[in-house]
């Protein structure tokens, strides 16, 4: 395992970096441990108080798990980790909103054609079923925020490329807490609206099902726009 040390002493991001970047050359896996604290503060060429605050750093952005009195194990950041950064970011901007719902209509309706063209019978069956499983939801007056995810991600999956399912899962994260309000009043629109893109993906149509993914996040954004509005509004005069 071949160490690059740092000649100088830098911020503990940097010391993350180069401590992530040996994980990778070294080849360790998620739940393999990492050398002794020792070992790795002399391969790096940091002082061992640098390298506890470079494991803190990767440890909160979901790389490494620190275990007490037992280790420092690699770990597979989820998305949730990766996102973590940035809920609060969302949460206080308006138009951070908007711009992540923008970047979504940019890839999701390319996925969808793709998806199209590459889905099996059994996938489509599945994709079929979560719009059957929407309605029962609607009928029901459960908000459809599961069915949504689930939706979402089959069509991901039937793309078939491990960076946009990895990316999509990340931005699904982002927008967890808004599906709520995003689709809260209006479960049919976004079933019909579901069904036409599920129905694209069926007969085997890149093209039809890139419109109708087109039309149902363009739809999802001008909601999202109103109900912030409206939040916005109620916050003003309260």
């Amino acid at each position: 395992m071949t160490a690059y040390p740092i000649k100088r002493q830098k911020l503990t991001a940097s010391v993350a970096e180069e401590l992530l970047a040996l994980i990778v050359r070294g080849g360790f896996q998620p739940g393999q441990r990492l050398p002794a604290e020792r070992v790795l503060s002399e391969q790096i060429g940091v002082s061992r108080t640098s390298l506890r605050d470079a494991i803190a750093r990767l440890e909160v952005l979901g790389h490494l798990e620190a275990r007490q009195g037992n280790g420092v194990y690699v770990r597979e950041p989820s998305a949730a980790h990766l996102t973590q950064p940035f809920q609060g970011m969302l949460a206080r901007t308006a138009q951070n909103v908007q711009d992540l719902l923008e970047f979504r209509r940019m890839i999701e309706p390319e996925v969808a054609a793709h998806a199209a063209a590459r889905a099996t019978p059994e996938q489509v069956r599945g994709l079929l079923a979560s719009i059957e499983a929407q309605q029962e939801a609607a009928r029901q007056n459960v908000k459809l925020s599961h069915e949504d995810l689930q939706f979402h991600t089959l069509i991901a999956q039937m793309a078939g490329n491990e960076i946009v399912m990895g990316v999509l899962d990340t931005l699904r994260s982002l927008l967890r807490d808004l599906r709520d309000q995003v689709l809260g009043d209006q479960p049919q629109l976004t079933i019909q609206e579901h069904a036409a893109v599920a129905q694209a993906i069926a007969r085997g149509s890149p093209a039809a099902a890139r419109q109708a993914m087109l039309r149902h996040l363009i739809s999802v954004r001008e909601h999202a726009t109103s109900s912030l509005q409206r939040q916005k509004g109620e916050d003003h005069h309260a």
